[in-house]
């Protein structure tokens, strides 16, 4: 039973020639089966191999879209805009992936297979005649091995770029069973090839910008070993900058850059030996039985001297053929003409079959010695005579066999890419399924947003600098997968806060098809921020007279509990914010004299407390003593809307004594608007809209601790005014607890202003006469004041006109 066992090369070879689909050219190249003939007499269909002769682009199906691909990107990256990148990166290469085949479209190959079984039905030839009713056989020629390259793109050392070394398959004879591909001399290779090196980290970062991907680098994975069905070999890579240009530009010419390889071994068949003996029995049988009388034993050296006496005589006649383009052929036919054995082992297995075969008992055979050479040969005890019987035996000598070799045959096959261009060529638009141009950074690109605190945080030395913050709060928002917000949130405190102190959160970006049941207001670039501002408790209203502090919400919301939607990058959480009312400084516009002097001023702001609560009215006073110190007022109303709108009234109070009445004026209500410093004007008695009062004793202020008698007055020892007899005026005593007074002329009309008789005189020592005098204390602090006072004005107002004293 005969089965097929390979192609055989000593057939020869068929090609042809057909046309695909889109018009491309192809040669096939067939081989047929060593037992061809065999096969067909026991019945059976022959076999035919086709041999892979090219390499070419892969595609889905046999006329769908190549599988090639090349991606060519640049970018520029930096950590605010993107994932996973520190500082700032830029970057450029390309992506390169396809796949190759060797075997032909299903179409080309069903016309080669209709041209064959048309050049070869009914031939008579051995390996490729069709001549059973059987359906042939197509296949691919067995593949041993298969070792794939691509070129390489990347100079070399010496300017060129070669392709990439890739070992071949070991062998290339009939026992090492590979090849060598030419210019190798079987050694490892020496690789001119520079790659990128894929261990090292990538690092973006602000003072290393650095990069594993070189300008020249080539690094396609895939190349090695690759089917040895026929079936497809994947190639894909990172390629640098310079590759990548050359790729995109070298497909839309005639043929690519890139050129695959592929080293095949094939095992096939190829005969090895063809051996024909041919003679005539007659002239073998009596060539032996002369020399069986003569010879009492036969031994092995005997039997083949006379074979090659018969050769030599003619009476045997061998033929011999040897395929010297076999590996190692030469070696064989110096095997074979050294060694007679297979030739005379074939004349003796003959031999046994015509001329030693057992004679029937009536014939009576010639006589021998028992043993010898032809008992050991076939196998018989007792030995045997010759015999020969020429109505049983034919009586011509013919024997004729061929033996086969098997062995590795290499071969190479290799093309560039051609048929993108012709793709181009016919569809235009069909560059954009192969060829793109990808801007990186789109798919990793993240939403960041930098908070800023803005805060005057409150300074425990001075308490009216500050703003009575405890900390502030931020949350950033942006939309999940399913839609709801997800927040993150940070507090700044005056502990862990500086001019340079800024929280940055941010988000993968998302687009629209990635969140389901977004916020109506939502795009892939909107957060949602919501500050507070959280103040601390105030300051109690007599804790510092020159400074009002008023906290009428402890939380103040600057967004609503949703968030406020916004593309801003930058954001700020302003403790002014919280709807601040600050005036100051605050001072008046006038010089207080003496302590006798007050002036108050109230302050009512506008509106309602956000519980719609009035707002309380604030007052301030001056004083002789405190009158070049500045008030401060502040309202955190927690309303981010509020205006910073407010009245004030002035109120002067000059105090009386226990004996003399005082006097009070007020003036009308006055509009401030905005936040700063304010100028009070402190109006004069006689102003419009000043009312006027004059205070009773109990509403004067005792200037003398309680308790402390009050000094009485000594007498005068001069004349009062207008007396010119120089005489001497008894002193009026008065009783106790009575108003105390003082002589005056008689003539003289009283005028009161302030509390004070502008007409009565006023007894003095003369000057140096008693050294300085509580009066001139009194007036020397006085000026001094005045002059603070006054330049204090002009710092205030800007006003170079007041009059110093």
């Amino acid at each position: 039973m005969v089965d097929a066992v390979g192609p055989v090369f000593t057939g020869g070879f068929e090609e042809f020639v057909v046309n695909g689909e889109s018009g491309e050219q192809y040669t096939i190249l067939y081989l047929p089966d060593r037992n061809n003939d065999q096969l067909q007499r026991e019945g059976k269909a022959p076999v035919y191999y086709w041999v892979p002769g090219q390499v070419r682009l892969a595609r889905f199906g046999d006329t769908g879209d190549f599988k090639f691909r090349h991606i060519h990107f640049v970018g520029v990256m930096d950590e605010q805009t993107h994932v996973g990148v520190e500082g700032r990166a830029e970057v450029v290469g390309g992506l390169l992936s396809f796949t190759t085949t060797s075997r032909y479209p299903t179409s080309v190959l069903k016309q080669a297979e209709e041209q064959l079984l048309n050049k070869f039905r009914g031939n008579n030839d051995r390996y490729w005649g069709w001549r059973t009713q059987a359906a042939p056989m197509f296949r691919i020629a067995p593949i041993r091995d298969n070792r794939t390259a691509i070129t390489n793109l990347t100079p070399g050392r010496n300017g060129t770029a070669p392709a990439e070394n890739i070992s071949a398959p070991a062998g290339g004879g009939a026992t090492s069973g590979g090849i060598t591909p030419p210019g190798e001399s079987g050694a490892a290779p020496r690789s001119l090839v520079r790659r990128a090196d894929l261990s090292k980290r990538v690092i973006h970062g602000r003072a290393n910008n650095e990069s594993n991907l070189d300008a020249w680098a080539w690094e396609l994975q895939g190349q090695g070993p690759g089917s040895v069905t026929g079936g497809e070999n994947a190639f894909a890579g990172l390629v640098g900058a310079y590759p990548s240009e050359l790729i995109w530009a070298g497909f839309r010419g005639a043929a690519s850059p890139i050129v695959a390889t592929q080293y095949l071994t094939l095992p096939v068949w190829s005969q090895e030996i063809w051996l024909k003996i041919t003679g005539n029995w007659d002239r073998i049988f009596q060539h032996f039985s002369a020399h069986a009388n003569a010879k009492y034993l036969w031994f092995a050296g005997d039997v083949k001297a006379e074979f090659n006496n018969l050769r030599i005589n003619g009476d045997i006649k061998v033929e011999m053929a040897i395929d010297g383009t076999i590996p190692g052929a030469e070696n064989i036919e110096k095997e074979i003409n050294k060694r007679i054995e297979l030739i005379s082992q074939k004349f003796m297995d003959e031999a046994a079959k015509r001329i030693f075969e057992p004679a029937p008992p009536t014939v009576e055979p010639a006589q021998a010695p028992s043993g010898g050479i032809f008992s050991s040969i076939f196998g018989y005890g007792g030995g045997f005579a010759l015999k020969y019987r020429r109505d049983q035996t034919k009586l011509d000598l013919k024997y004729e066999e061929t033996r086969y070799h098997r062995y590795l045959q290499p071969t190479t096959i290799s093309s560039s890419f051609e048929g993108i261009y012709n793709e181009l060529k016919r569809d235009p638009d069909a560059e954009k399924k192969y060829f793109v141009r990808l801007i990186m950074g789109d798919l990793s690109r993240k939403v960041t947003r930098i908070v800023k605190p803005i805060v005057n945080w409150p300074d425990p030395s001075k308490s009216w600098v500050g703003e009575p913050v405890a900390f502030l709060s931020a949350e950033i928002g942006y939309p999940g997968p399913t839609g709801s917000k997800q927040w993150m949130a940070h507090v700044f405190q005056s502990t862990d806060t500086t001019d340079q102190t800024n929280w940055s959160p941010a988000f993968a970006l998302r687009q629209k098809d990635e969140v389901s049941n977004p916020p109506d207001d939502w795009e892939p670039d909107v957060t949602y921020v919501r500050r507070r501002v959280h103040l601390t408790e105030p300051m109690g209203i007599t804790d510092n007279p020159l400074v009002k502090v008023d906290v009428e919400k402890n939380v103040v919301d600057l967004d609503p509990e949703g968030g406020t939607p916004t593309t801003d990058n930058v954001l700020e959480v302003r403790a002014d914010s919280a709807g601040k009312l600050e005036v100051g400084p605050i001072d008046i516009d006038v010089v207080l004299q003496d302590n006798t002097q007050v002036v108050t001023v109230e302050f009512k702001a506008s509106g309602h407390k956000h519980d719609g609560s009035e707002r309380p009215v604030v007052r301030f006073q001056w004083k002789f003593d405190d009158q070049s110190s500045p008030r401060y007022w502040e309202i955190f109303t927690g309303q981010t809307d509020y205006a910073p709108i407010y009245d004030y009234r002035v109120t002067v109070d000059v105090k009386g004594t226990l004996f003399s009445r005082g006097m009070a004026w007020t003036g009308p209500w006055t509009s401030g608007l905005g936040n700063g410093p304010l100028m009070v004007h402190v109006p004069s008695p006689d102003e419009a809209g000043v009312n006027t009062r004059r205070m009773e004793p109990r509403q004067v202020a005792v200037e003398s601790p309680v308790g402390q008698p009050v000094e009485e007055s000594k007498p005068s020892t001069s004349a009062p005014p207008g007396d010119e007899s120089g005489g001497t005026t008894s002193p009026i005593t008065a009783p106790p607890g009575s108003p105390r007074t003082e002589s005056v002329p008689e003539k003289k009309e009283e005028h009161i202003v302030a509390g004070y008789n502008v007409n009565q005189p006023r007894v003095e020592a003369p000057p140096g006469e008693f050294g300085e005098t509580k009066t001139t204390k009194k007036t020397a602090r006085t000026k001094k004041t005045v002059a603070e006072k006054t330049e204090k004005l002009e710092e205030l107002t800007g006003d170079k006109s007041w009059v110093k004293l």
